[in-house]
Formats: C-alpha cells, structure tokens, sequence
C-alpha cells in the first residue's frame, strides 16, 4: 500500500484480524449494488469508504422528495434526478480512489447475466421480489455470491447467499410470495433507520466475504425488530436442487412503482369520481369488516385476503376504486388485480380515506 492509501484506510488496517492484506483483497474487488435506495445508500457509501476498488450503482429510479428520509446520499437539490448518478458522483467525492461504475437501467431477464458477471460479489437491494430472485438465479448461473437484505416498517432481515456451497435465496423462499401477502415499503412504509442498520450489516457482510475473514450469514437469516430492539437468527438448509438453475425466468415486473403511482387517486379526484354520471365501483377494505365512513359516505368492507374470492365477478368495463383507511391495503390490492389478474382499470385512493376526513 502507498502511503496515502495507508492514511486512508489506518483505523481498519490497524485491527488485528483485518490488516494490509484484507485492504488489498477489498481494493481488488469488484462489486455490484442492485438498488440504490434506502438499504443501498448505507451500503454504498460504507464500502466506499473502506476501499472496495469497483462498485457498480444498478437503479433505474429518479430521486423523489418521499425518498429523503431514508435514502441518506440524496438531498433536495437531486429531486428528480437519476439515483445512479447521483450517487456515483456522491461516491466518487467520498472516495477518488474508488472506481465508482452508473448503471441506470432495470435488471431483467435480458441484461442480468452480463451485467453480474463483471463483478465478484452482488448486494441486492431492492424493494421488489422479482429482482430477488432474478438475481438469486442469475448469481447460482454464473457461480457468485450474492448478499439480500429486507426491511419494512421497524424491522429488517438479511443473510448471504450461495457462499461456498451454501444456502440459496430459493432455499429461503421458494417463489415469490402473493402481493397481498408481502407489502412494499412504498405500500407499508419504513422507519428510516431501520434501513440505515440493515444496510451498514450487509455491508459488513460484504467486507467478509471479500476477504474471507470472520463468519458469515450464509446459512443463517438474521432478523433485527426496531421496536424491541432484538436480533434473531433463523437457520436455512440447503435444498441442492436449487443449485441447479439453468435458465433465467422471466419475472413479472407489471406492476412496479411508477404504474402504482399513475394509478393514486387524490381526494379531490376521488370526490369528483363519485359525483360523475359513471361513478366507479368502490371496493374497501378493513381487517375488522366494519364499514368506513367519511364525508357523507359509508362503505361496506370486506378483508383483503377475500379479495381472491370475489375477483372473477368484478367488470373490467368499469373503473373500479380501492378504499381503505390509510392507503396500505388498497395498494397490495392495487398490485394483486394489475400483476395477478390484469386488470386495467383499477385505481386506489392516495392516503386511504383518512385523507377524505381532512377535506372536512
């Protein structure tokens, strides 16, 4: 190491079990970071600081003002500005010495394999659970290594993957599970330091799978609960079918977050809907059955997971609006009616009729 390299990275050079060859193998090291969002910002900017010597930033996503709480690269000034390259520039700040590579696109079917194949080690960070596992069956494919991390409301999870003949993300979950069981954080919301501590642990899983020091979560699935405070661990076996993936699926991408913002409804939108000569059909939802009422209307409910039950005898002639108190589960209904059963001519109504009781 040159001496202003030593400089730089003294304090973990310096800790006995990391040392001058651990930095090197870091700064040989070529990763990539599917997501530059909430859980990609910490990862990001932490393995830049430590010297990873190239990080590809994959994202297809421009900065909005909702992302600012959590996504700490970002500020004001970036609204609407593509998160690859704002970040790469970000980076490129911190740390000169770090070849920091764009990507603005989406991973698919069609660009994952080459794309992954450029880098040692993938960190996925997604909001999505088709990019997970696209990049769990591309990264068996190509023989790499490949870290997950989840969060949602006040809790998180992670585990590395595929690491030296260890458990896959299939192993885990063997498909994608039902939109209306598995909200977003668009859908559910976060807290965004959940994500700040979920992310800054896949980077440190990061660095030890790069050097190859310490033990890693392969095997194991760590989840953190923000509001008791605890971390749990959970095994996960290996099924060595899953090591046989041939092929790349083609995963449903119909519904991602830009077709779900076109489909909000404001309150003043939703008002004038109802007072039209075609007034869409309503369709609310609430756990307990109750019905929801604001204004001068009252809505009969029904729990989301009837939703299934009830779907082969909606019109997909007439629009149809989806009610509930905060906007959560008319979201996953949302998803479930666009990806699921193609419908399109569904709306939701932005902030759940909670929003209605403000217009008083």
């Amino acid at each position: 190491m040159i001496g202003i390299e030593m400089d730089r990275y003294i304090r973990q050079v310096s800790v006995n079990d990391f040392g001058e060859k651990a930095q090197e193998k870091l700064q040989k090291s070529k990763v990539l970071v599917i997501g530059a969002g909430a859980l990609g910002c910490p990862v990001l900017m932490y393995l830049t600081a430590a010297g990873v010597g190239t990080i590809g930033v994959l994202d297809s996503d421009e900065v909005t003002l909702s992302n600012l709480h959590r996504q700490v690269l970002y500020s004001e000034k970036n609204i609407d500005e593509p998160k690859a390259l704002v970040a790469s520039k970000r980076l490129s700040e911190m740390n000169s010495m770090v070849k920091v590579v764009p990507h603005f696109t989406r991973l698919h079917k069609d660009n994952a394999l080459q794309l992954i194949s450029q880098y040692d080690l993938v960190i996925e960070c997604s909001d999505n659970f088709p990019t997970k596992f696209l990049v769990n069956d591309a990264c068996v494919m190509l023989g790499k290594p490949f870290i997950i991390g989840g969060v949602l409301k006040f809790s998180g999870q992670l585990s590395v993957y595929n690491y030296n003949g260890g458990p896959t993300y299939r192993c885990l979950l063997e498909e994608e599970p039902d939109p209306l069981e598995a909200p977003t954080c668009s859908e559910a919301g976060v807290i965004g330091m959940v994500p700040g501590i979920i992310g800054t642990m896949q980077a440190l899983e990061a660095l030890k799978v790069v050097t190859g020091i310490g033990d890693t979560l392969s095997g194991r699935l760590l989840n953190f609960d923000g509001l008791a405070m605890t971390f749990t661990e959970f095994d996960i076996a290996l099924n060595p079918n899953n090591l046989k993936i041939k092929e790349l699926a083609e995963y449903d991408y119909s519904c991602p977050d830009y077709i779900l913002k076109a489909s909000e409804i404001n309150a003043e939108t939703f008002i004038e809907m109802l007072s039209s000569d075609n007034p869409p059909l309503i369709l609310a939802f609430a756990d307990d059955g109750n019905p929801i009422k604001s204004l001068a209307y009252e809505w009969d409910t029904l729990p989301l997971y009837e939703l299934p039950n009830i779907v082969e005898g909606l019109p997909r002639d007439k629009d149809i609006m989806l009610l509930c108190e905060q906007g959560i589960k008319s979201v996953s209904a949302l998803r479930y009616l666009v990806t699921q059963k193609n419908f399109d001519r569904v709306y939701h109504l932005k902030d759940g009729v909670s929003s209605l009781k403000l217009k008083k």
